[in-house]
């Protein structure tokens, strides 16, 4: 609707810089290899020690050798299998002496008790070793998770505090000016008409006031998920018929409303505002004198609300992003940012969901699922605003 880019201007958050992976502290060779390749391997590699072993016979010692397979699975499986790798490495190397100990007339027992040992040692050692690494790396993870959230958290109250702040401005100045002239009125001989007037800009920037501020605060009770919703027998085309006739950004714009003749049981509150946040955006981002359709359709279980409107459409790389909080178009003529983000959430809020795409013929379609039981009315509606 009129949204061609994201508005990186001040107050418009643009996307949010996203960290390089970082490697996990145990990340090395074989870190991602499945358990079983690398027990293999290393059985694999204690077999061709213990050859080794056996053709150079008595007079080489290859024991240390057989640490390296006995690191690589304590490190990247666990202790247990290193445990399991060292008895068979011992195996291996005592296998080997014993063979060349025969033809000599000597079998170094010992020997293997003494190696035997000494692999016990170093997994025990590795796996401790092991586990205050991952502790780290966790605590690391926490502290960077944390650290982002915290920013964040952030650059959040620095965008609402401007954009609240930069939408209180026009209603309160309203509010003020017209307070100001009526105090006047009688040096200025105010007519009743022009009173009138004056009393309607408080009225329409009160109003807009207590939107915002109702918004911000639903925004949050959703996110904390404080809000359930109402359900009850709703004639969708009826209420969305009221709201176009109610909503300021909709002047000069002509509007359609039809749609099926049925009741949806559904929160009759939150389903008007999302009437009202789809009908307000279509209305700041289309030019004037651009046709707005709203149609409801029955389907399995529930209802579909469909607004569109014949403007320039939404740009695909945006189109999930509006849906976002204080997310705008560069286009954008007023508004705090979160009227189609709480489009979504109410939707959600049903069990429904809300997405945007492209108008055959052009412009854009906005489609909102709201499941909820059905029941027939006994007439059309059919309604031009």
């Amino acid at each position: 609707m009129g949204l061609r880019g994201m508005d990186e201007r001040e107050g418009q958050p643009g996307r949010r810089r996203r960290r390089r992976p970082r490697g996990s502290p145990l990340d090395g060779f074989f870190s991602g290899a499945p358990a079983w390749a690398v027990v293999a391997l290393s059985v694999i590699f204690v077999a061709v020690v213990g050859l080794i072993d056996y053709m150079t016979g008595s007079g080489f010692s290859l024991a240390p050798f057989y640490l390296m397979p006995i690191l690589l699975v304590t490190w990247n499986v666990g202790r247990p299998w290193g445990l399991f790798i060292a008895g068979l490495a011992t195996v291996a190397s005592q296998a080997a002496d014993v063979t060349v100990g025969l033809s000599n007339g000597l079998v170094p027992s010992w020997n293997a008790v003494v190696w035997f040992g000494v692999f016990v040692f170093v997994v025990w050692l590795l796996s401790i070793l092991r586990s205050a690494v991952k502790r780290q790396g966790m605590q690391l993870a926490f502290e960077t998770e944390r650290s982002d959230d915290l920013q964040q958290r952030n650059e959040m109250k620095d965008t609402l505090l401007h954009a609240v702040s930069h939408d209180l401005k026009g209603p309160l100045a309203g509010i003020l000016g017209a307070m100001q002239t009526i105090r006047r009125s009688d040096q200025l001989e105010l007519t009743a008409d022009e009173l009138e007037d004056l009393y309607r800009v408080i009225e329409h920037s009160a109003l807009k006031a207590t939107r915002l501020v109702d918004d911000l605060l639903d925004l949050d009770r959703l996110r904390r998920g404080q809000l359930k919703p109402d359900r009850d027998a709703t004639d969708i085309v009826d209420l969305a018929r009221k709201a176009a006739a109610e909503v300021p950004a909709l002047a000069g714009h002509p509007v359609r409303v039809d749609g099926d003749p049925v009741l949806v049981e559904v929160d009759a509150a939150k389903v008007e505002r999302i009437v009202e946040n789809l009908l307000g955006n279509a209305g700041r981002h289309t030019p004037l004198g651009t046709p707005i359709h709203i149609e409801v359709h029955e389907q399995s279980e529930g209802v579909v609300l469909l607004v569109e409107d014949e403007g320039p459409g939404v740009p695909d790389e945006i189109k999930d992003e509006i849906f976002e909080p204080f997310r705008q178009g560069a286009a954008s003529r007023g508004g705090v940012g979160i009227g189609l983000s709480l489009v979504r959430r109410f939707a959600e809020l049903h069990g429904g969901s809300a997405h945007v795409e492209d108008r055959p013929g052009g412009g854009a379609r906005f489609v909102v699922e709201l499941p909820g039981a059905v029941s027939a009315m006994t007439s059309p509606r059919l309604h031009v605003v």
